[in-house]
């Protein structure tokens, strides 16, 4: 069955929660989140998402990874 956009943002969403934390001392954010992304969309393939399917709901998932990364770091 087809996901909807709706669905790949809740799958997304849940697996930011679950996997983005702050990494103290990081020496390279770029290499991070390279690693988060290939980690999400193995993920999200193993639950029948493209990555064509997150890159057109999602937009840039480097970019959006960078943006959710930096909001955990930044705080409550």
């Amino acid at each position: 069955m087809p996901k909807t956009s709706i669905d790949i943002q809740s799958f997304v969403t849940d697996w930011v929660a679950d996997h983005v934390r702050r990494v103290p001392g990081l020496a390279s954010v770029p290499a991070e989140m390279d690693r988060l992304a290939a980690e999400l969309t193995r993920d999200a393939r193993s639950r029948g998402i493209s990555g064509r399917e997150l890159d057109r709901t999602m937009g840039d998932i480097d970019d959006y990874l960078t943006e959710q990364y930096s909001r955990v770091c930044a705080g409550p």
